[in-house]
């Protein structure tokens, strides 16, 4: 994105939605997966911190803390995933000299290593979104029943960022030429969207407003 050189987290949120917005955006589609996963982190990070619980029991409180702390390192993985720069690296590699097969042959190395450093990107940001949904899941079971509404949107913004990441990685996997590559990162992703599954499946599950 046009603002990555000084550090999307020095812009403001105007400034980073209009850069999101930017034809010029080189990184659009991850870095607002991690913002989204950022937030519903922090969502999850206020609800667990509220002085109600599920039951009022020192248990509940436990499990919130430990959630808590927890949800305190994934918020600061996705914000230093935002950060990440590997579209300059691709357009490096891109433009090299290609005038005779050396040439050729290492530019071509050159762009499958950028291509590599640009799909761990996305790839950490579902790691991360999984993990945040794993500690959602604990969130909702323990929170009180007046913050469902806050812990839900915690979970869909997290489950929004896993889906863009996944997105953005699919998109990618065409362009590589190992194939041992591409089946571990498939292998990867189908492992992380089934925890994701499992995780958001629990929370849900948990925050179901009873009936009245």
């Amino acid at each position: 994105m046009g603002k990555t050189a000084q550090g999307l987290s020095d812009i403001s949120l105007r400034d980073f939605i209009a850069a999101v917005g930017s034809a010029e955006g080189a990184h659009g589609v991850v870095s607002t997966a991690a913002v989204a996963g950022g937030l519903g982190s922090s969502l999850l990070l206020m609800v667990a911190a509220l002085p109600q619980t599920r039951t009022g029991s020192v248990a509940d409180r436990t499990k919130l803390i430990e959630a808590a702390t927890a949800l305190t390192d994934v918020q600061q993985q996705l914000i230093e995933t935002i950060e990440t720069e590997t579209a300059v690296k691709l357009f490096t590699a891109r433009n090299m000299p290609q005038a005779n097969d050396a040439e050729r042959s290492e530019r071509q190395a050159a762009i499958q290593l950028a291509l590599r450093a640009s799909a761990d990107v996305p790839l950490e940001v579902m790691r991360v979104c999984a993990q945040g949904l794993e500690l959602a899941a604990a969130v909702a079971a323990h929170c009180a029943r007046a913050a469902s509404a806050e812990a839900q949107l915690g979970v869909v913004l997290l489950k929004a960022g896993f889906g863009g990441a996944r997105a953005n990685l699919e998109g990618k996997l065409s362009s590589f030429t190992d194939p041992r590559y591409v089946t571990s990162v498939v292998d990867e992703v189908g492992r992380l969207s089934e925890r994701t599954a499992a995780a958001t499946s629990a929370a849900e599950s948990s925050l179901k407003v009873l009936p009245a």
